[in-house]
């Protein structure tokens, strides 16, 4: 759940990041180990609200085999656990009340953390949507709302010590006028690690999405994953709706990777900059839309962008290192601006046999296949998976290429409006270090040659004479011939 200033902020920061890059020093050690069934994984976030015309569990259930051939691996789940049906208004958020709905009922606003909201169906309606996905070779990814919770939660009663207090006796407010949750104390800890436990025995969760995760200290996140770890073996994972730069260590798997805006400047600036903070190998989950951005921005990405943006957009998502996550409605290129997380507005599946849902269904297909069938596009995360590469069109296009010691796959992409001319070197500069640190010494260089037959391209040709020639909004992917032993 975020503001946009938060996204600002955040892209404000990472723009900082050469000259901040040396204070945060987590860049020295690397990022923890995740399984594979998510670093190789293309996420899908559900939205049962807009999903499906009825807005349930057992609904979306039949719609897993739709997301299994699209390319989906990972269902992911916005809140279905009971929400605080309380209508006193000044616990309400303010777009919730500026949304018109007159909905209590806020996803993120929970007052049972252990049991489904019979909006959405029974308990058994969860346990059957995810014994559903498993049985199609999926994963299921749950959503997690620690920072704050519901005014009348039945908990806070029991425990009024997991919350905080003003001095006249009500309740402090968080940033969203819910109640905000008292990490202080142990007894809280305590039971929401119990109930991440009873999500995974009880359901089938095999990994979650932390709601404003790095609102709440890292450490709780650190022994969740113990206990997680211990539970499942190592094969559950934590994703932070957020970003901080040593939080890879071991709280999270994963952190969100919002897209930084329509230039070249900007989808470079930012991987690198936060690839001089985080630890190696760091993951982000690389989306343009999510449940916050589809209720509040207007006019919807589609029509603010374009088709033709937004499908670049697309194969930055899936062939930058992390994982992609596709919100509901993306594959089919929906735009209804009635959509609102604060209350039941189905999307048009009508969308899917007309144009342009038809061309974005066969374009994220495309994707998802290409991603699954070369894995130098998921083996290795960070500067060791992923090299930048430099064009005189720097302002237009960007290029880099995937490596994992196997195969090197080159994509570059034109961010204009306007076609382009341009080479692309395979000579790769030194990384700047700080006088008091040795000097980096890596060949990051590609020894090869650029393969002419692409692997998929749009409005783009490549010749050894005359370079890449590439259309509005155009990309090419392909592979490098090398020597394997300098790559």
């Amino acid at each position: 759940m975020r503001h946009a200033f938060t996204l600002s902020a955040l892209v404000a920061v990472l723009a900082a990041a050469p000259f901040a890059a040396y204070a945060a020093n987590a860049w020295m050690q690397n990022a923890r180990k995740s399984p594979e069934w998510f670093t190789r994984g293309v996420m899908y976030q559900i939205q049962p609200r807009a999903f499906t015309p009825e807005g349930t569990l057992k609904a979306a259930e039949k719609k897993l085999a739709y997301l299994k051939d699209l390319g989906v691996t990972i269902a992911y789940l916005v809140p279905v656990m009971k929400m605080d049906a309380d209508r006193d208004r000044s616990f309400w958020s303010p777009r919730q009340i500026r949304s018109g709905f007159e909905n209590p009922k806020n996803q993120y606003r929970i007052a049972d953390y252990f049991h489904v909201d019979e909006e959405y169906g029974t308990d058994q309606d969860l346990r059957d949507f995810c014994a559903a996905a498993h049985r199609l070779g999926m994963k299921v990814v749950f959503d997690l709302v620690y920072l704050h919770c519901g005014p009348t939660a039945p908990f806070l009663r029991e425990h009024p010590e997991f919350t905080w207090w003003n001095t006249d006796g009500t309740v402090k407010k968080g940033p969203w006028r819910f109640p905000k949750l008292n990490f202080a104390e142990p007894k809280l800890r305590e039971y929401l690690i119990g109930n991440i436990r009873h999500l995974i025995r009880e359901f089938g969760a095999d990994g979650f999405r932390c709601d404003v995760g790095d609102g709440i200290p890292l450490d709780f996140w650190c022994d969740a994953h113990d206990m997680m770890d211990g539970l499942t073996g190592g094969n559950a994972v934590l994703l932070c709706e957020g970003f901080t730069v040593c939080d890879q260590y071991k709280g999270f798997d994963a952190d969100y990777g919002w897209f930084p805006g329509l230039s070249a400047a900007s989808v470079r600036g930012k991987w690198t900059g936060r690839a001089a903070q985080c630890p190696v190998g760091s993951k982000f989950v690389n989306h343009y839309e999510n449940h916050d951005i589809a209720t509040d921005a207007r006019p919807r990405r589609e029509e603010a962008w374009g088709h033709a943006a937004v499908d670049q957009v697309l194969v930055w998502m899936f062939t930058l290192d992390g994982v992609p996550m596709l919100f509901t409605g993306n594959e089919i290129a929906d735009a209804d601006e009635r959509h609102s997380m604060f209350g039941k507005t189905p999307m048009d599946w009508a969308q899917l046999n007309r144009e342009p849902g038809k061309s974005r269904h066969a374009l994220v297909k495309r994707l998802a296949a290409l991603r699954r069938e070369h894995t130098a596009f998921t083996d290795v995360n960070g500067t060791d998976g992923l090299t930048w590469l430099d064009t005189p069109a720097k302002d237009s296009v960007t290029a880099f290429v995937r490596r994992n010691g196997r195969e090197t796959i080159l994509v570059v992409q034109n961010w204009t409006k306007k076609p382009v001319k341009c080479s692309v070197s395979f000579t790769v500069p030194k990384h700047a270090t700080a006088s008091y640190l040795a000097p980096d010494e890596t060949d990051r260089d590609v020894k090869g040659a650029i393969v002419p037959e692409q692997l998929f391209s749009r409005d783009a040709s490549y010749s050894p004479e005359e370079g890449f020639t590439i259309g509005p909004f155009g990309w090419w992917i392909s592979k490098v011939e090398t020597d394997r032993s300098s790559n």
